[in-house]
Parts: structure tokens; C-alpha cells; sequence
């Protein structure tokens, strides 16, 4: 069985880190649920992203000679007290790669692409088939905010920005448009189609705040179906 040593405390540093060309990325939304993802590291770093795997429901198993205390806390499926071996993606939907060294973690890439697994490498965008966005989650709303691995401090940075515009307006929106188009498909009729967009840049907003959340439904199924 071939392994590779994963007993590392999460790095880099600021200085260890190269310049990259922004990666071309298509953005996707998984659907975690009882999926099997492999972490390959237990430290504070890849506990943080184990975390919303977790959260979402999936069979997470961790990798390492030793566990952090954050990891510690977190509720994985499965946990491994040894170095990764390739023989861990059997199976495995999804691989994160966090030990620290960019030798490891390029081996669990390299592994992974032999079996068609995807992988996501922690602050190594040339060991990546996958890049994890910086998320903002207000109640239905999920805003992703990706910049091709160049900058994940940037992206984090857009993110608390854009946190700050996720108001309660704005969540009401989102769910009367979310009933709205459930009524339109209930109708029979296509959702995918124009007339969303002028309603919701010139009403949304002010109906919702002036209480009258009943007359964007009207309005937006009147743009929508009436055409």
C-alpha cells in the first residue's frame, strides 16, 4: 500500500506563495448529500473545510497521523490515524487535500486524477480539478465568489461585502420569487423565460419595504406568464 506522510501543521505563509494565472472556472452548486469525501490532513485548515461537507450531510472520512482539536469537534463519518494511502479514494466522490505541503497534497492530486476524482487542494490552485469558492449564505440565498485561485483573501473580502447586502428586503425577495415561480410551473408554463428581471430591478425592493409582498407576486406573474 502506498502512503504519503500527512503529520503537518496547516502552512503556507504569505512569502511561500506564488503568483497564478486566474484558472478558467465553471461555477456548479453540489448536492453533498451522502456523498463520500475523503480529507486528507486534521488540522485547523482542514477542519474548516470539512466543516460544510459535514454540515450538508456527507460521509466525510479524515486522514491523518493526528487529529487537531477543531477536527476533533467535528462529527466525521470515518476517521484514519495514518498517512493517506491512494487506496482512500476508492469510492470517494470527492477528495480535499490539506495537510500543508505542497508534495502531498500534489500526490493526493495526482492520485485522484488517475481515478477521476475530484480534488481541491488548500491555497494550491496547480493541484485543484476543483476550486472552493468563498461563500455568503443568507437564508435561501447562497452567493459564491471565486477568483480563479488567484486570491482567496479577495474573494473572502467580496464575500463580507456582499454579506452586507443580504438584508431582510432582500431575503423577502428571494421568497416570494421562489413562490412566485413554483406558481408559474404549478400553472403549467415556463419559468426560464424574460420578465423576471424588469419587475425585480424596478419594484422588488420598494414593494417589499412598503409591506405589500402580495403585489410582487402579482406583478411578477403577470411579466412572467403574460408572455
Amino acid at each position: 500500500m502506498t502512503s504519503v506522510d500527512t503529520r503537518f501543521t496547516d502552512r503556507p505563509t504569505a512569502t511561500e506563495t506564488v503568483q497564478v494565472a486566474p484558472i478558467p472556472l465553471i461555477p456548479v452548486g453540489l448536492r453533498v448529500g451522502g456523498k463520500k469525501i475523503l480529507v486528507v490532513g486534521a488540522g485547523p485548515i482542514a477542519a474548516r473545510k470539512a466543516e460544510p461537507y459535514i454540515t450538508h450531510g456527507a460521509l466525510v472520512t479524515v486522514v491523518a497521523p493526528d487529529h487537531s482539536p477543531a477536527m476533533d469537534r467535528l462529527a466525521a463519518s470515518k476517521r484514519l490515524y495514518r498517512r493517506f494511502a491512494a487506496e482512500d479514494l476508492v469510492d470517494t466522490w470527492l477528495v480535499i487535500a490539506a495537510t500543508g505541503l505542497p508534495e502531498v497534497d500534489g500526490a493526493v492530486f495526482a492520485a485522484a486524477e488517475e481515478r477521476q476524482v475530484w480534488c481541491n487542494a488548500a491555497d494550491d490552485p496547480d493541484h485543484c480539478s476543483v476550486i472552493l469558492p468563498a461563500v455568503a449564505r443568507r437564508g435561501p440565498l447562497t452567493v459564491s465568489i471565486a477568483t480563479g485561485g488567484t486570491s482567496p483573501a479577495v474573494a473572502s473580502w467580496i464575500r463580507r461585502r456582499i454579506e452586507g447586502l443580504l438584508d431582510r428586503h432582500t431575503l423577502e425577495v428571494a421568497e416570494v420569487t421562489g413562490r412566485v415561480r413554483r406558481a408559474v410551473r404549478d400553472a403549467g408554463h415556463r419559468t426560464e423565460v424574460p420578465g423576471w428581471a424588469e419587475v425585480l430591478d424596478r419594484d422588488a425592493l420598494n414593494l417589499v419595504a412598503a409591506g405589500q409582498p402580495e403585489e410582487l407576486e402579482r406583478r411578477l406573474f403577470e411579466a412572467v406568464v403574460g408572455r
